[in-house]
Order: C-alpha cells, then sequence, then structure tokens
C-alpha cells in the first residue's frame, strides 16, 4: 500500500527552507489577526454608539433645529435653536410612526442668565410616562425626593449642583421666580448626550418659556426592531420638517474617520480584508509551488503519481496554514489586551444644545469616557486555523497539479 504522506519529507522541507516557510506563515498569520480584530472593532465601535441610547432606554431623539441661529438679543430663558417647537399632532404622529412602540415628548429650555448659562429638562412628573431619555432621571435620583406636579420645586444635576453648592431644601432663581431644590439626579454613564442642569415639571417649563400647553421641543423613541432604527430615521426626516434625527449612528460620526468607517461598514470591511488574505495565501502559496517545479518534477521520476504529489505538498500546505491560523489567535489575543485600554470619550450633550459648553468659564458639562468593549465570538478563535489550513491546503493542492505532468527535462529548460 502507497504512504499517503511522507511525513519525513514533510517536516525536512518545512524546516529546511525555514526562510520561505516563515514568510508564508508570518504572512498568512498577520492577514488573518487583522481581518478578525477589523471585525470585532466593528461591532465595539457600534456597541459604543449604542451606550448613550442604551442608558436613556431610547433609540432616537428627534429635535427640529430653527431657520438659523443667531446670537440672542434678550437674555433669560429660551428655546435652542438645536431644539424648536414640535407640535401636539407631530408628537402624535411620530409616536405612530411604523415600528415604534413607545415615545416620549419633553421640553428642554435654555437659560442664559447674567454671568451663567444653564439648560433647564421639563419632564412629566406622573408614572405613566415612558421611561426614556430625561424622564430616567426617576430612576436616578441620587438625594432628596422628585419634585411635585404643578409646583416650583426641581431637580439639579449632580455634578452641576456640587460646583454650585446645591443641595435639597435650596433654592434657585429662574426667570425671576424661586425655585426649592427637592433633589439630586446622578446622572448614569453616557447618559450626557440628553442631560440638563436642572429638571422640572414639564408644565412649569411651558410657562417659563411661554409655550401653549402641549407643545415639546425633544421627543425620544423606542423602536422595536433595532435593525429598522435607521429606517424609521429617514422616514421622519423625509416628513417633518427641519427635523434633526439622531440615533447611534450619529454618535459614530463623533468617534473620527476610521472608527466610523470601520463601525458603520464593519461586514464590508471584513469581507474585503478576507478577500485579500485569500488572495494573499493564494499567491504565497503559488510562490511555492513555482519555486519546487524542478522538486515536483523528480518525484515524477522517481514513481510518484500527480495524486502522490497534490496530496504531498497539499498536507504540507495545509500544516503550514493551521500554524498560520494559531500564530493568529497568539496575535488577536496581544491585540485586544491592547485595544481593552482604549478609551473613547462621548459629549457631554448634543451639538449646540447646552449652553455651558460654551460659556466662558463657569461650569462645563462633564463628558463620559469609556473602554473600548472588545468582544469576541467564538467563531473569531475558530476561524483562523480552520480557514488559513483549509484555503492554503485548496491552494496546494491547485498549484502543485499545474507542473505535476511535465517531465523533468521539460521543466530543466524552462528553469
Amino acid at each position: 500500500m502507497a504512504t499517503v504522506v511522507h511525513w519525513r519529507y514533510l517536516v525536512g522541507e518545512i524546516t529546511w527552507r525555514w526562510r520561505r516557510t516563515l514568510l508564508l506563515v508570518g504572512g498568512l498569520a498577520l492577514a488573518a489577526a487583522l481581518v478578525v480584530l477589523l471585525g470585532v472593532l466593528g461591532r465595539s465601535f457600534a456597541d459604543v454608539a449604542t451606550v448613550p441610547f442604551r442608558s436613556l432606554g431610547a433609540d432616537l431623539i428627534v429635535q427640529r433645529s430653527a431657520v438659523q441661529s443667531a446670537v440672542p438679543k434678550d437674555m433669560g430663558v429660551m428655546l435652542p435653536y438645536s431644539a424648536q417647537p414640535i407640535a401636539p399632532e407631530e408628537f402624535d404622529r411620530l409616536a405612530r410612526e411604523p415600528g415604534v412602540t413607545q415615545a416620549g415628548g419633553f421640553v428642554l429650555l435654555w437659560n442664559l442668565g447674567a454671568g451663567r448659562f444653564y439648560s433647564i429638562s421639563g419632564i412629566p412628573l406622573d408614572t405613566t410616562t415612558a421611561a426614556l431619555g430625561p424622564a430616567r432621571v426617576r430612576d436616578w435620583l441620587y438625594q432628596g425626593r422628585l419634585p411635585e406636579p404643578g409646583k416650583h420645586e426641581l431637580l439639579v444635576e449632580r455634578h452641576y449642583g456640587a460646583f454650585y453648592r446645591l443641595a435639597p431644601g435650596g433654592t434657585v432663581e429662574i426667570a425671576g421666580r424661586p425655585f426649592t431644590v427637592a433633589g439630586v439626579v446622578d446622572i448614569k454613564d453616557g447618559s450626557q448626550i440628553a442631560s440638563s442642569n436642572f429638571y422640572m415639571d414639564v408644565e412649569i417649563a411651558r410657562s417659563l418659556a411661554g409655550l401653549r400647553p402641549g407643545l415639546v421641543n425633544q421627543v425620544f423613541l423606542k423602536v422595536g426592531d433595532i435593525g429598522a432604527t435607521e429606517d424609521v430615521k429617514q422616514r421622519i426626516a423625509g416628513w417633518m420638517p427641519r427635523a434633526s434625527v439622531v440615533s447611534p449612528g450619529t454618535m459614530l460620526q463623533l468617534f473620527g474617520g476610521v472608527s466610523q468607517t470601520i463601525g458603520r461598514f464593519g461586514p464590508v470591511v471584513v469581507a474585503v480584508g478576507a478577500a485579500v488574505a485569500l488572495a494573499l495565501s493564494a499567491m504565497l502559496v503559488l510562490g511555492v509551488a513555482a519555486e519546487r517545479r524542478r522538486e515536483i518534477a523528480v518525484l515524477r521520476v522517481l514513481g510518484w503519481t500527480e495524486t502522490q504529489v497534490r496530496r504531498q505538498i497539499a498536507v504540507e500546505m495545509l500544516i503550514q496554514g493551521l500554524l498560520a491560523g494559531l500564530i493568529a489567535l497568539a496575535v488577536l489575543a496581544l491585540a485586544l489586551g491592547l485595544v481593552e485600554h482604549v478609551t473613547l470619550t462621548l459629549p457631554a450633550s448634543l451639538g449646540g444644545e447646552n449652553p455651558a459648553d460654551f460659556a466662558g468659564g463657569g461650569f462645563k458639562a462633564a463628558s463620559t469616557a469609556v473602554r473600548l468593549p472588545a468582544t469576541t465570538t467564538v467563531w473569531d478563535w475558530i476561524a483562523p486555523p480552520v480557514v488559513t489550513a483549509a484555503a492554503c491546503g485548496l491552494w496546494g493542492w491547485l498549484w502543485s497539479g499545474r507542473g505535476s505532468n511535465e517531465s523533468l527535462w521539460a521543466t530543466l529548460k524552462q528553469g
């Protein structure tokens, strides 16, 4: 019975031509590790972009931008330029938008006072309101109690309250009216994009801005199918004039060009990387087969059949591919260890939303630094050795057959 694979010959080839082996194994290991790492980073950036929305219990933030923005002529309570009024019938249509399961409407205000800029969120204080966006402060109460509906009471954000020494029982004057500090809220990580310095009853907030009942200027939506979020966003932008709809995709734009590309087009990036890696493996194995054309011809003269030659080369390439895949896992583990120390800064608020961000001096809204969540799947650890071994074995079988039918003399003349 003929020997299936000549193992001594195989080991000799790998060790004697160690430079060629090192090039093949090292190149494939780096390529395989890079492909898997791109997939991990894509999922990680996408996951970070959803952190603020998970904390807020929402998937979309809808606001209406002003026709134009300018420096206000009068100081005092006003609507932000990025959050103009949304009529009750528009809010109802947003709540009935296909795919939307919950909706919450709020009133966001600026107070441009002398020497101090701060933001105010008017929230419904009844327990039937969906726990979305600013309404989550009911769960984030750090000290004191919730304001009573209809009363001039408010909650203060913890960091802002500490900066200005505001505690439960204290008073704050807003638009010439005294407000009692009922409690302190601690905004959870990632929720700062929709945080305010003060929270009060939505009806009181409307009265401060002179808004008629039912008007809101900030709507938070919960979408039943997370995969349909962007579709809902596009539909809203299509019918709502000057709509500004913020989603996790919007957050990705804040992380820079490379991270945005990897995060938004992760599957495409991984597919392109995998295609390049397969092409690289084909080129490397083809180089090995071309270099050994004389050797293959000699084996045929010694009595090896074409099937034996192809099987020998295929198994040799398969083993080198498997070795490359195992090394790729080590490289991937090292890279993931480094990625776990990467932090991204989430914004303290949406663009142009919190006046404290552009006030000269005084309190600045705190941003949040979060670690990049480098999570892997079982396939991430199985794919490199399996795919590289299979690809190299296949290329070895295909390329070695190109010259196995040539005679030794023909091969020598071409060499």
